[in-house]
């Protein structure tokens, strides 16, 4: 069980490295288009940051009503 725990958290933290560069690509690539999206670009981000947050939360098994359901 410890190291199934530990290999998660391993993996884990793996994802949220690669994530990072991933968010690092996609604003750059996004800020190649800021002439024609604008401001647009800012709401673009945010959402793409909330939807992988959420996604990590949930991984992480933070997210208190997944928690209760996977205990089922």
């Amino acid at each position: 069980m410890r190291q199934t725990l530990c290999q998660n958290s391993m993996d884990i933290s793996f994802a949220n490295k690669l994530w990072q560069v991933f968010r690092a690509i996609i604003t750059g690539a996004l800020g190649e288009l800021k002439a024609l999206l604008g401001d647009a670009i800012t709401v673009v981000i945010e959402t793409i940051d909330a939807h992988v947050q959420c996604f990590f939360v949930q991984a992480l098994q933070l997210d208190l009503k997944i928690s209760r359901l996977e205990a089922l």
